[in-house]
């Protein structure tokens, strides 16, 4: 750990403590601003101290997150939804599309979370608010994309098209849109 800063040793023994953390759990230990937080993990990421992790840095090697569980594309960062099964095992996939579309396959994860599409902070996925439908499809269609309010939600429907529903709705409605009868 030479040639790092103290605040860099820090951040590397609050990492070892966690395993995981999240840019905002950083920003607020170390009462810095986000871009610091940000440049500062990715000197962590690049001197081989953390691993890049949707909304912050882990001591993990990266498991299956770098391909969808669901449709097998790349993950992405900005719509990255996260699950870890009640056996431990972490899957993830690469938008709210897949990622509530999984869930649906697999009953029984411990934690579901998925990115803020406005910030890219990590968010419980019960908790968060979706758009589906929007004219922005960055990853599968129909699109459906994660907020954490319901008035960005609503905000961002307003502007590019689609509707806000709440975790119960967006995962009836993303069943009743990908039904295949014959």
């Amino acid at each position: 750990m030479k040639n790092l800063s103290p605040r860099r040793r820090e951040m590397i023994n609050l990492l070892n403590e966690k395993l995981d953390i999240s840019a905002t759990e950083l920003q607020l230990a170390f009462n810095i601003s986000q871009a610091t937080v940000y440049r500062e993990m990715q000197v962590l990421i690049d001197s081989g101290y953390a691993h890049k992790i949707p909304g912050g840095i882990s001591q993990r090697e990266p498991s299956s997150h770098n391909h969808c569980a669901q449709c097998h594309q790349p993950t992405h960062a900005r719509t990255a939804f996260v699950m870890e099964q009640l056996d431990g095992v972490s899957l993830a996939a690469c938008c709210a599309h897949c990622g509530l579309m999984a869930i649906q396959r697999r009953p029984g994860m411990r934690s579901v979370m998925t990115a803020d599409f406005f910030y890219g902070t990590m968010l419980n996925a019960a908790q968060a608010w979706y758009v589906l439908e929007s004219g922005i499809s960055p990853c599968c269609r129909p699109s459906v994309l994660s907020f954490a309010s319901r008035e960005n939600a609503e905000r961002f429907a307003e502007a590019f098209g689609g509707h806000a529903a709440d975790f119960s709705q967006a995962r009836q409605e993303t069943q009743a849109l990908m039904a295949f009868s014959v």
